[in-house]
């Protein structure tokens, strides 16, 4: 078991300027005193609908012992089960007594304690039963055993925390007592994996955020939630001034599903995107468009009926610009099936649009989908380009083997399937001739090919 330590230091300042029993020395102007009392309104509310959330799981190791029969020893394989303690920090959104925290917080638990203070500062204890969540958006809903009124803070979802927004941070780090930070609001929109577990559409600030928080509220100056702490990311473990928060417009989503008894269902539209760079946007005539060109359809996916296809190229989604697969997944996973999507494409350079009803999200997602197009089997016939030597046949050329010399090295690999160069199809000798001889890696070559049997855009330019 690893033991923390801490070293806790004392500063004591006692300024003569300041009579005893005053917050603030006289003279302090009237922004600077209102500014000080909101903080300490936040603080309050916070104080009372931050709970600390203790967690027990089971775990289990297998250790083989040996057992000694007449004199010999057979080995057993025996299964030892144990607890093992966990604690994290939840919000009181309801006064009915439900709870939002972060899935991971209590996910395999089989008890769920809640503490939480008194108006008279006494801890008091509920026994606590998780009703639902997503764990695809780190988020869980629990109901204490009580039919009491509790104090609640308002999930803001109206709100759009803008970037040096004040954001106050209330929770419980390492277990410790309820502790508040105070910062701002850093960045939005944040795309990041962490512990295996993708996040999207994230909030980041600098107040500080430690192991404990997690679960806990990011408030702004009016003490209404902002979002739900979640992450940190931190080379010793410990608060580095990068904190993340699910925003409380996707909290409040999750929470009316629950509440109301609706399992959280999740729209998908079945296409995966790449991020376009210079050498793509030149080559693909789109300069001076954002967009994502689409990497992969999904077999019997709502994008495959509404006809798009690879290649294409995805600008907006409901009118917001789209740029990475990222951003179009959080535009579709916050809308619910039945809900239709509407697409601004380019095709071969047209500006197209669709309206795409949603369906249910798969169960697994894209990982158990398959492509809409499949892979036949590749023809005999040998040509060698830029160092690489190919065997041609009607379904592309595959890469047999790269030269170390080659421009093309450390990109392509052997066993590449390559179907295309520069949106020219390479189907045979004739058309590999034709697409090498018009591609310049000066300029920049766009590859489609299948690497592993996942299709993929490359885009290589060497200037030597």
């Amino acid at each position: 078991m690893k033991t923390a330590s801490f070293l806790l230091s004392l500063l004591l300042v006692l300024p003569a300027s300041v009579p005893a029993g005053d917050t603030m020395p006289q003279g302090v102007p009237d922004a600077a005193r209102s500014l000080q009392k909101a903080f300490n309104d936040a603080a309050a509310r916070g104080g009372k609908a931050v709970v600390s959330i203790e967690v027990v799981r089971e775990g289990s190791a297998r250790v083989v012992e040996p057992e000694y029969f007449f004199g010999y020893m057979m080995p057993t394989e025996r299964v030892y089960r144990y607890d093992i303690q966990g604690v994290g920090s939840g919000v009181i959104v309801d006064p009915e007594g439900y709870i939002l925290t972060n899935y991971h917080v209590v996910e395999g638990a089989k008890a769920i304690k809640v503490k939480m203070l008194s108006d008279k500062g006494r801890e008091r204890v509920f026994i606590a039963e998780p009703v639902g969540g997503d764990a695809e958006m780190d988020l869980a809903v629990l109901k204490m055993r009580s039919a009491e009124k509790f104090p609640y803070l308002r999930l803001a979802a109206e709100k759009t925390p803008r970037i040096g927004d004040w954001a106050i941070a209330v929770g419980f780090p390492f277990g410790l007592r309820q502790t508040v930070t105070a910062g701002i609001v850093s960045a939005r929109g944040v795309s990041l994996k962490i512990e295996g577990r993708n996040y999207s559409n994230l909030l980041q600030t600098d107040a500080a955020i430690n192991q404990g928080n997690s679960g806990g509220a990011l408030l702004d100056i009016d003490g209404d939630v902002i979002g739900i702490n979640t992450a940190i990311i931190s080379p010793s473990g410990a608060f580095a001034g990068m904190s993340y928060a699910v925003p409380a417009a996707e909290a409040a989503r999750v929470f009316a599903d629950v509440k109301a008894g609706r399992r959280v269902r999740r729209g998908w539209l079945g296409v995966s995107l790449l991020q376009m760079d210079p050498v793509m946007m030149a080559r693909l005539g789109v300069r001076g468009r954002v967009g994502g060109i689409i990497n992969e359809v999904i077999a019997g996916s709502p994008a495959e009926n509404a006809g798009f296809r690879r290649g294409d190229i995805i600008v907006s989604c409901d009118g917001t610009p789209v740029e990475t697969n990222e951003e179009l997944i959080h535009r579709i996973y916050t809308r619910r099936p039945g809900d239709r999507a509407e697409i601004i494409f380019l095709r071969d350079g047209r500006e197209m649009s669709a309206s795409v009803t949603l369906v249910e999200r798969p169960e697994a997602g894209l990982a158990a989908a398959k492509p809409a197009r499949g892979i036949a089997g590749v023809g005999a016939g040998n040509a060698s380009w830029e160092g690489i030597e190919l065997r041609v046949g009607r379904d592309g050329a595959q890469v047999l083997r790269v030269s170390p010399d080659s421009r093309l090295y450390g990109y392509i690999h052997e066993g590449d399937l390559i179907k295309e160069i520069n949106r020219s199809p390479v189907r045979g000798a004739a058309e590999l001739k034709k697409a090498a001889t018009g591609a310049d890696l000066r300029e920049g070559v766009i590859f489609d090919l299948v690497r592993d049997g996942q299709p993929m855009y490359l885009s290589v330019q060497s200037q030597r």
